[in-house]
């Protein structure tokens, strides 16, 4: 069991020429359009009968026995990574634990099983695939194991994958395809994780020209880009929003504390992480309530290191926000505890993050849908609280909201999740 960093996970006698390492002793890749190139020709020619040597039942019960391993203390698969995850990952060392347990405990367990379950008759669509079906992934570096989504599908149905991670957050998907390929070595030829400049064109080319899937988490810029590059073929998960309803008659200070939650969760970078609250109640009392609740967050789930431009534009919007009429912060908070700010009109704008929150007032949550109607395509998840709430479950998704949830459990989506409105096996599943 390999114990030292790296940021790729390849065949040994594909590695990368150059992997120097660096201060800390991990090895970094450095590969070259040909190397790059002679990879996805591996994947693509000996993948599927490589994973397909392995069961179904053995791929689901390695790929659980590699998220435990990396979600144990002291393991050695832990060990390595941590160190590194928690610098490339931006948060505090309590917000990166909790963050790995919500995102590998809902990617394994229960969950997984009952993914593997479905794949069925989709497994059978890949029997006798062309060699060339392989697919690849593009990782967005805001939330740590992001990797889980798109690897737990690949593997169930027997899909080749090729993973290039972002370069501010290189370490967790070699980390993971190494755990697996540790427990089964036949997995070497069919998953691969490497790092590379995003805007390395050739490489690029290299890497994923000929994949038959390519999946892309990332900004708008990069989304639009590779668009244009791969047409039909790309799978676009850009950026997205989350919002709360809360309707009258709910408790504010219970309901708060779970928001609270939903917004310091991987520092607010997440497109689960909750922006707004529409609220039938107080917002006054809300915003307080809310207030309180961040600052006890802040204290079990301290903030990590904060970047000077979004501290900045925080600043901004709290002076602008003061200077407002009718718009208030909710209360002094320190910068990185959060800021709440109190809105007398009904909108919704993206917030710079720092788990900084807006909270309007509605005379009737269903108000609230036409502000959100613009950013149609743009919306993830939604906090219900409250009977009116929930009567709105039915309305959401046709505003491209694909996760409903009660306060405090908006980012504990499990292995079912569809993220954007995807089935996670539609993803890989020749029935697309």
């Amino acid at each position: 069991m390999a114990t030292a960093a790296r940021d790729f996970q390849v065949p040994d006698d594909l590695a990368p020429l150059i992997a120097p390492v660096d201060a800390t002793g991990a090895r970094r890749g450095r590969f070259s359009p040909r190397e790059l190139q002679a990879l996805a020709g591996r994947l693509a020619t000996r993948g599927p009968a490589a994973v397909a040597t392995v069961a179904l039942a053995r791929r689901l019960a390695i790929w659980n026995e590699s998220l435990a391993a990396l979600l144990e203390p002291g393991s050695p698969e832990r060990s390595a990574l941590l160190p590194r995850l928690l610098v490339s990952a931006r948060l505090s060392a309590e917000g990166l634990t909790e963050g790995l347990e919500i995102v590998l405990g809902g990617a394994s367990g229960a969950s997984a099983a009952e993914l593997a379950r479905r794949t069925g008759d989709l497994s059978d669509d890949l029997a006798g695939a062309a060699p060339e079906d392989f697919a690849g992934v593009v990782l967005a570096g805001n939330i740590p194991g992001l990797a889980v989504q798109s690897l737990l599908p690949a593997l169930l149905l027997g899909r080749p994958l090729l993973l290039k991670s972002a370069s501010a957050e290189p370490w967790f998907a070699a980390a993971l395809v190494e755990a697996l390929v540790a427990r089964e070595p036949a997995l070497a030829d069919a998953y691969a994780a490497v790092t590379f400049a995003g805007d390395d064109e050739a490489a690029f080319t290299a890497a994923f020209g000929e994949v038959e899937r390519l999946l892309v988490y990332g900004g708008e810029a990069a989304v639009t880009s590779l668009a244009a590059r791969f047409g039909t073929r790309l799978i676009a998960q850009g950026p997205k929003a989350s919002v709360a309803f809360v309707g009258d008659g709910v408790d504010p200070v219970g309901t708060a504390r779970g928001l609270a939650r939903d917004i310091a969760l991987f520092d607010q970078r997440g497109c689960l992480s909750v922006q707004a609250v529409y609220t039938e109640g107080d917002p006054e009392e809300l915003a307080t309530a809310l207030a309180w609740a961040l600052a006890l967050e802040s204290a079990r789930l301290p903030h990590g290191p904060i970047a000077p431009a979004t501290a900045a534009a925080v600043q901004q919007l709290r002076a602008a926000a003061e200077l407002r009429r009718g718009s208030r912060t909710g209360q002094h908070l320190g910068l990185a505890v959060g800021t709440v700010l109190v809105e007398s009109e009904t909108f919704f704008r993206p917030v710079p993050g720092l788990r900084t929150v807006r909270v309007h007032g509605v005379r009737d949550l269903r108000d609230a849908l036409p502000a959100l109607e613009p950013w149609r395509g743009r919306l993830q998840g939604a906090v219900l609280a409250g009977p009116t709430a929930d009567e709105l479950a039915a309305t959401l998704p046709l505003l491209s909201f694909s996760r409903l949830a009660p306060p405090g459990e908006l980012q504990s989506a499990d292995a079912s999740w569809a993220n954007g409105g995807i089935d996670p096996l539609d993803v890989f599943s020749a029935k697309r």
